[in-house]
């Protein structure tokens, strides 16, 4: 019992080691300006949605993820709350997920904000992330703010993570 105990003890501290050696590349960094297209043909590009948002939620995610689709209400919760300062998209790093994979998974899981796709898995590779879901916050000068890998444990805690943001401060989660 004493050695699983110290097992698993060892791998949560490689763990969030490893989550904040990910942070630390990309947190106060500007963040690339990037250009998808979601589920409904519009485009959404980083540096046009901090002309008229305080920031930016990235969420990167895939269609076959639990975790991905559990924190979905959450976000959905946030983004209604903050939708008037903080632009928000999800884009999927699966290549198997098509935008109309994407339309209708945001249509069934009745995700109202927008979705559409990581083209080349782009931004998780810039992220250096090899977990999802993955959330990066870009705060109003395109700097890299929030970076997170896994999933938000409720829509206070997303919230949490938007008001540091807003307020001028910058963490890592988890």
């Amino acid at each position: 019992m004493k050695k699983l105990f110290i097992a698993l003890l060892t791998l949560t501290l490689s763990l969030a080691l490893f989550c904040a050696s990910h942070a630390e590349d990309i947190l106060g960094k500007p963040f690339p300006d990037f250009t998808a297209t979601d589920t409904e043909g519009n485009e959404f590009t980083l540096s046009e949605a901090l002309k008229d948002h305080d920031a930016v939620l990235l969420n990167i995610w895939a269609s076959w993820c639990p975790p991905c689709e559990a924190e979905f209400p959450d976000l959905n919760e946030a983004y209604e709350a903050y939708k008037d300062r903080v632009a928000f998209i999800a884009l999927s790093c699966e290549p198997e997920d098509t935008l109309e994979v994407i339309a209708e998974y945001r249509r069934s899981h009745g995700v109202t904000f927008p979705m559409g796709r990581d083209e080349g898995m782009a931004l998780i590779e810039y992220t250096g992330s090899d977990g999802i879901p993955t959330t990066v916050i870009v705060d109003r000068q395109g700097n890299a703010a929030f970076f997170q890998i896994g999933m938000f444990e409720d829509a206070s805690r997303v919230g949490e993570a938007l008001e540091g943001v807003l307020n001028g401060g910058k963490a890592d989660g988890k």
